[in-house]
């Protein structure tokens, strides 16, 4: 079968020898591509056992974006690293939250947090991809409780750092959306992307018929 015309050949050999050097993870299908991925963006094999990434959400997700779901996400650097391959594939439309943002948030508040639950409002059939706000994370998953918002197609909750971010991630884990998210501190625009890359890249494959 010839290439994918959507993949670089120097990326297609780095997502080739990360295959060939993975050692056994349990992990298959569309979940070892989003693993390869995060590795290639990260070069750390350690994200293998931080990675939780249900197969059923990641498919659900996959199936939304083969349709044309936005893509919502809570920095310009995140929305950026992930229009190339949407414009590629699907065509989603990319959303930084920041652009359904007040001018200016109330105490206690970030514009991110308000920006980007207005944007789940307004589209929610979305991917959500968090990578930088960890209280972004949390005030939607506050609404979620509160029965104030639905839960996106899949959320991806990779918030880098250290305050707020392990407790917005632990509330990730025990909500029940659907969800990819990375244990511990690790995280950050780029990794958040990179998740959203592989299930577009798969998605468009598996549309063609391409088994690569």
């Amino acid at each position: 079968m010839e290439p994918s015309p959507i993949d670089h050949p120097i990326l297609r050999e780095s997502l080739a020898l990360i295959q060939q050097r993975l050692p056994p993870t349990g992990l298959h299908g569309v979940q070892q591509d989003v693993l390869v991925r995060l590795i290639h963006s990260s070069g750390d094999w350690r994200l293998a056992t931080a990675l939780r990434c249900p197969a059923a959400a990641c498919e659900q997700a996959m199936a939304a974006l083969a349709s044309g779901a936005p893509i919502l996400t809570d920095t310009a650097m995140a929305a950026a690293a992930v229009t190339p391959m949407a414009r590629r594939t699907f065509a989603n439309p990319v959303i930084n939250g920041l652009a359904w943002a007040p001018d200016a948030a109330p105490p206690g508040q970030t514009r991110t947090a308000l920006g980007l639950a207005a944007a789940v409002e307004r589209h929610p059939r979305s991917v959500v991809v968090i990578g930088s706000a960890p209280t972004a994370l949390l005030h939607l998953l506050t609404l979620g409780t509160q029965g104030r918002l639905e839960p996106p197609v899949l959320m991806v909750g990779m918030p880098v750092g250290f305050v707020a971010v392990q407790e917005a991630k632990a509330a990730l884990a025990r909500s029940g959306w659907p969800q990819v998210r990375l244990e511990g501190s690790r995280g950050g625009a780029g990794l958040a992307a990179a998740v959203v890359n592989a299930l577009l890249r798969r998605a468009w494959l598996d549309g063609q018929g391409y088994n690569t």
